[in-house]
């Protein structure tokens, strides 16, 4: 493992972003209201991920939304999508700002027509997303305000606790999933330097069974993201898989 070496912090009121210096370079830890890892010279890892599973699953997204973090990176990749739009919700301005050194396209994003950002979700115009981010773990009341806004494809990916370290909340999550969706399925990130979990949770859509290989090849300018690390992503270990017989619908 690397050392972590505290260099300063900024506060807004609800959430800390604590900067480290490692021998990987900068990374900011977010915590409180909104958490998540932000690593300055691989902001591609987690946007590359997620964007392109969702965007390489999806028949036709038209609208998506990114909500529970600061990781404006997602919505850049999501936009390589022809067609495709981004909301994206977060009151904590000045912080984003704060952490620009660790989401290199903002202000390309700003620009960006198909790019809006809203400070709650209240501010959101009454519409179907076919794709929808949560950066954060959601609770039960979360999840079936945010399950009633997707379309008929429409996927949700959410931030997912650490099995290993968390497995009771793990769980938790997957049962309050589970009622809401036909398919439901955990997966982590590759080749990352720190493990993040996920869940893909859709009423139709399948991210191995749907996967449009056409799309993924029309991708140009990725560092990361790949058929391959599509797949291995959804790889389960023998325990992950026993300790939740029942749960996943895959």
């Amino acid at each position: 493992m690397f050392a972590l070496e505290p260099i300063k912090t900024l506060e807004s009121k609800s959430c800390k972003a604590t900067f480290y210096h490692s021998t990987m370079g900068q990374i900011a830890h977010i915590t409180g209201q909104q958490g998540g890892l932000l690593l300055q010279a691989h902001p591609h890892l987690e946007a590359e991920l997620l964007a392109h599973i969702a965007g390489c699953t999806h028949p036709r997204p038209r609208e998506a939304l990114i909500l529970g973090g600061f990781n404006t990176e997602i919505a850049f990749e999501l936009l390589r999508h022809e067609g495709l739009k981004v909301d994206f919700v977060q009151e904590e301005g000045e912080l984003l700002e704060g952490l620009k050194d660790f989401l290199p396209h903002l202000d390309t994003l700003k620009a960006n027509p198909h790019f809006k950002q809203v400070s709650k979700i209240l501010d959101l115009e009454v519409k179907k997303y076919d794709l929808i981010f949560s950066l954060n773990p959601l609770n039960a009341h979360q999840i079936d305000g945010l399950q009633r806004m997707l379309g008929v494809e429409g996927i949700l990916i959410a931030s997912a606790p650490n099995p290993l370290l968390e497995p009771q909340a793990f769980k938790q999550g997957v049962q309050e999933l589970a009622p809401h969706f036909s398919v439901l399925m955990p997966f982590s990130s590759p080749y990352t330097p720190f493990s993040t979990h996920y869940f893909f949770a859709s009423k139709q859509a399948h991210p191995l069974a749907d996967l449009i290989l056409q799309r993924v090849d029309m991708l140009e300018g990725l560092s990361h993201y790949n058929e391959d690390i599509h797949t291995a992503a959804f790889a389960q270990p023998q325990w992950l898989h026993q300790d939740h017989l029942g749960l996943f619908k895959n």
